[in-house]
């Protein structure tokens, strides 16, 4: 399926943006410009501006033009602190629905592939930008319902030549299969925030204008490194995230 004129405008800015070319208060391209470059008309222009606006990249001034954004640089806020190791190391780490589906996830893309690590990834990983990693990708569906994206990073001294590197659900687990690599999962951090969707996430999820995703950073660590970044991402309007801890009576209990 071709993308919309506008969709390609918007995408190549937004690809320039995210190499530096268009680094942060830089004016992009004045509209004749980029409707000389594009050969597109004014309002395709317009909606491919109007498109990296709702996805917090740039700003338009009136009289100025439009510019590059600085990324907003989060706070964090350490919700809890638990020391204790996973009841079961080899289960599986990810965040399971506890309500009010009617089914149970289904996936429905599954797709494996080689790619430099972005500069996000690669300080997660302790790797350098630009260091080839493995990435699982897959989307799930819940109730007939666009659910979840995940997206998982795996430094490619660990996954190359192994099972990661194949498409479709590992048999054993993931975690497992670490393990007998060498590299037993000894704990995970999550750090959760909020960004506007980019173009392959507002096209699978189709939330209405200015609706965040919801994103989910877990590391997981071996004794020694850290051995995989998953991102869990969401509709920000389809999803409550509950922690919970300690000695909850049962009626409390998120269900």
């Amino acid at each position: 399926m071709v993308a919309p004129k506008y969709q390609e405008i918007a995408d190549r800015l937004r690809d320039q943006i995210g190499s530096g070319a268009l680094a942060p208060g830089d004016r992009l391209p004045s509209e004749p410009e980029l409707i000389a470059e594009h050969q597109a008309s004014r309002n395709t222009v317009r909606l491919a501006i109007a498109l990296l606006t709702n996805q917090g990249l740039v700003v338009t001034r009136q009289g100025l033009g439009t510019f590059v954004l600085e990324p907003a640089k989060p706070f964090t806020a350490l919700l809890s602190r638990v020391d204790m190791p996973p009841t079961n190391q080899y289960e599986s780490t990810a965040m399971p629905v506890v309500g009010p589906a009617e089914s149970e996830p289904q996936t429905v893309r599954f797709l494996v592939e080689s790619a430099p690590a972005s500069a996000s990834v690669a300080e997660k990983l302790e790797i350098a930008a630009g260091d080839p990693v493995i990435i699982r990708r897959s989307q799930q569906y819940l109730d007939d319902a666009p659910w979840m994206i995940i997206n998982s990073y795996f430094p490619m001294d660990i996954a190359s030549g192994t099972a990661l590197e194949q498409a479709g659900k590992v048999e054993q687990g993931t975690n497992r299969l670490l393990a007998d690599l060498g590299h037993e999962q000894v704990g995970f951090t999550d750090e959760i925030g909020a960004r506007m969707p980019d173009t392959p996430e507002f096209d699978y999820f189709q939330p209405p204008t200015g609706t965040p995703v919801i994103v989910v950073n877990r590391t997981s660590y071996s004794s020694e490194r850290p051995i995989r970044l998953t991102r869990y991402i969401y509709r920000g309007d389809r999803v409550r995230l509950v922690h919970e801890q300690g000695r909850i009576p049962e009626k409390y209990r998120t269900a």
